[in-house]
C-alpha cells in the first residue's frame, strides 16, 4: 500500500509538472504567422513573441540583418533573445522577414529583393502590426545591421501614424550608402550596398537616394543608434547619420558607441536596458535627452575643450599625428577637422592642397576616415571646413585613447591644421591632447591652439618634445625644442627652452620630459583661448610633438 501511495504521488507530481511546463512553454514559444504579401506576391511571415500580461500592447518589430541578402527572423540567437526580452518587458514583438537581394531569396520570391523592396516590406509589417488587434496602435522597431538600416529608413520616411515607425533602435545600422572612405571592411561594405541598390559605386546619386543619412526628414521618429569602436560596420556611418540629423535641427536621437567589436544584435545584451527605456519613452511621447546635453552644475569648472595644431604634414614619419584621451565613464562626441586649402587664403604659404584625416582606436585599428567633406544644400554648419577638399569627421567615442593622422592625397605634403572639438563639454572630458608634426626648416614653427573651458582656472602642463621621439622610430626628431605660450590677445605669457632651466621642481612633480633639451611649462590658466608655439632653439629642423595635459583630472 505504501509503495502504491508513493507511486500515485509521483505520478500526480509528474502530471502536474507536465501541465505546468506545458502552460509555461506555451507562453514563451514564439508563433510564426503570415503578416502580409509583398508587391511581387511573396508571402511574408513574422515570428511573434507575446507578453504574459493583458493586452493590447505596443508592438516592436525585430528586423534581422545579413548584408541585405541572407538570414531569417530566427537565424541570430541574440535577435531571438531580443524578441523574448521585449515580450518580458510588455511589448508584442514581431520578428519580420523581408525579401532578400541576390543571391538570397524567400520562398516564392519573384522580384530581386533590391532597393526599395526591403523597405517596402518593412512598411507592410508596420501597417500590419499597427492594425493587429493585439497591438495598441503604436509600432517601433529594433534592427541590426541591414535591419538597423531599415529601422532608420522607416523612422525618417513614410506617413506618420501609418507606415512610419513611432520609435526606433538601430544596432550597427547602415546610413550613408555612398560613403566609401577607407575602413578595414570597406570591400565588403562596398560590395554589399552596391548589390543592394544594384548600381556601381560611382553612382552617388542612386546610392544617396537609398540612404537614411540623405533622405530622412525632420519628422523622424525618436532614434537610438548603437555602434562599437571595432564594429564591422564602418564606424563613419554613425557620424554620417549624426551630421544629417544635426543639419535637420532634430534633437530626438541618441548615439551610443560601445567599446569592443560587437556587431548588430551582439550589442543587445549591453544596451538592452537603455534601449528598453528609450522605447518606453518614445511610445509615451517623452523626448530623449538632447544629443548635446547642457552641462550639469559643477561639471565644467576645469576643462580642456578644443585643440588645433598647425604644422607640415608629409609622408611616412612626417605625417601629422594627433592624440587625445576621453576620460570619465560616458561617451564623448568629438568633431575632427583637417584643413589645408583654406590656410592659403589666410596667408599661409605651402598649404596642403588635399588633406585626409584618419581616426584610430587605442589598439591602432582604423575606425573612420574622411577625404573631402560633404555639405548638405541649404544647411548651415559652422564647423564645416571652408574648402570642399578639406576633411571633417564626427565621432561619438567611449572613454579611451585615440589617434588622428593627417596626410596629403597621393603622397603630397604641405602645411595643415588638425583640430578636435569637444561637442559635449558637460559630459566626460577630453583630458590630454598631443600632436606630432614636421618642422622641416630651421625657422619654421608648429602652432598648437587649445581652449580652457568652464568657469574656473585649470592647471596644465604643456610640453614640446623632440629628442625623446628617437627611441620610437622617429629618424629625424627636432633636436632642441623651444616652447612659447600666448593668450587670446597674442601676449606671450610663458616661455621655456630646456625644461630644467625654469620650473624644474614643478615640472618634476608632474610629467617631466624624458630629455633635458625638451621644453615644458606648468601654468594655471583662466578660461580662454591659448596658443603654443614650438620651434627649434637653434637652427635645427625635424619632427616635434606638442602636448597639453590637464593636471586636474
Amino acid at each position: 500500500m505504501k509503495t502504491r501511495i508513493l507511486y500515485l504521488r509521483f505520478l500526480l507530481a509528474v502530471i502536474v509538472g507536465l501541465m505546468t511546463a506545458g502552460v509555461a512553454h506555451a507562453e514563451v514559444i514564439p508563433q510564426t504567422e503570415v503578416f502580409g504579401t509583398a508587391s511581387d506576391g511573396t508571402v511574408l511571415h513574422w515570428v511573434v513573441y507575446t507578453p504574459t500580461t493583458p493586452g493590447p500592447w505596443p508592438a516592436v518589430l525585430v528586423i534581422h540583418g545579413g548584408g541585405f541578402n541572407e538570414n531569417t527572423p530566427t537565424s541570430s540567437p541574440e535577435s531571438v533573445n531580443c524578441g523574448n526580452d521585449l515580450a518580458a518587458a510588455g511589448y508584442i514583438a514581431f520578428s519580420i522577414e523581408y525579401r532578400l537581394a541576390p543571391p538570397g531569396s524567400l520562398a516564392g520570391q519573384v522580384s530581386d529583393g533590391r532597393f526599395p523592396d526591403q523597405s517596402d516590406d518593412t512598411r507592410v509589417a508596420i501597417r500590419a502590426a499597427r492594425n493587429d488587434s493585439r497591438c495598441n496602435g503604436q509600432v517601433g522597431a529594433i534592427g541590426g545591421s541591414g535591419g538597423g538600416y531599415l529601422t532608420a529608413f522607416c523612422a525618417g520616411t513614410g506617413t506618420v501614424g501609418d507606415d512610419r515607425l513611432d520609435v526606433g533602435v538601430s544596432l550597427s545600422g547602415v546610413y550613408d550608402l555612398s560613403d566609401f572612405n577607407p575602413t578595414p571592411t570597406l570591400n565588403y561594405f562596398t560590395a554589399t550596398v552596391t548589390n543592394y541598390v544594384n548600381v556601381p559605386a560611382t553612382d552617388t546619386a542612386a546610392l544617396r537616394a537609398a540612404s537614411p543619412a540623405w533622405i530622412v526628414d525632420s519628422m523622424i521618429a525618436p532614434l537610438l543608434m548603437v555602434n562599437s569602436t571595432r564594429d564591422s560596420m564602418p564606424y563613419a556611418q554613425l557620424g554620417d547619420m549624426i551630421e544629417h540629423l544635426d543639419a535637420l535641427g532634430v534633437t530626438n536621437y541618441q548615439a551610443i558607441t560601445q567599446p569592443g567589436g560587437n556587431h548588430a544584435f551582439a550589442n543587445w545584451p549591453d544596451v538592452k536596458g537603455v534601449a528598453l527605456t528609450f522605447l518606453a519613452n518614445g511610445f509615451a511621447g517623452v523626448p530623449p535627452p538632447p544629443p548635446l546635453p547642457p552641462p550639469p552644475p559643477g561639471s565644467t569648472t576645469q576643462q580642456l575643450l578644443n585643440v588645433s595644431t598647425r604644422a607640415t604634414a608629409g609622408v611616412g614619419d612626417n605625417v601629422m599625428v594627433g592624440g587625445f584621451i576621453v576620460s570619465g565613464t560616458t561617451v564623448k562626441r568629438i568633431v575632427l577637422r583637417a584643413l589645408g586649402p583654406s590656410l592659403a587664403q589666410s596667408g599661409v604659404s605651402g598649404a596642403l592642397t588635399d588633406p585626409v584625416i584618419f581616426l584610430y582606436n587605442e589598439k591602432g585599428e582604423l575606425m573612420a576616415s574622411n577625404d573631402n567633406r560633404l555639405k548638405l544644400d541649404g544647411v548651415v554648419n559652422p564647423l564645416l571646413p571652408p574648402d570642399p577638399a578639406e576633411s571633417y569627421l564626427t565621432a561619438t567615442l567611449p572613454p579611451g585613447s585615440y589617434t588622428t593622422v593627417v596626410e596629403g592625397v597621393n603622397g603630397t605634403s604641405g602645411v595643415a591644421l588638425v583640430e578636435a572639438y569637444d561637442m559635449m563639454p558637460g559630459n566626460s572630458r577630453v583630458g590630454n591632447i598631443s600632436t606630432r608634426g614636421d618642422i622641416p626648416f630651421p625657422h619654421d614653427v608648429m602652432v598648437g591652439g587649445f581652449i580652457i573651458g568652464g568657469s574656473d582656472s585649470t592647471e596644465v602642463i604643456v610640453r614640446a618634445l623632440g629628442p625623446s621621439l628617437a627611441p620610437f622610430g622617429i629618424s629625424n626628431p627636432l633636436p632642441n625644442p623651444a616652447l612659447e605660450i600666448y593668450d587670446s590677445n597674442g601676449t606671450q605669457i610663458a616661455t621655456n627652452d630646456d625644461w630644467r632651466s625654469t620650473q624644474a621642481a614643478e615640472i618634476q612633480a608632474t610629467i617631466p620630459p624624458a630629455n633635458d633639451l625638451e621644453a615644458a611649462i606648468v601654468a594655471t590658466l583662466v578660461p580662454g583661448n591659448y596658443t603654443a608655439v614650438v620651434r627649434d632653439a637653434g637652427e635645427g629642423s625635424g619632427i616635434g610633438l606638442v602636448e597639453v595635459y590637464n593636471l586636474e583630472l
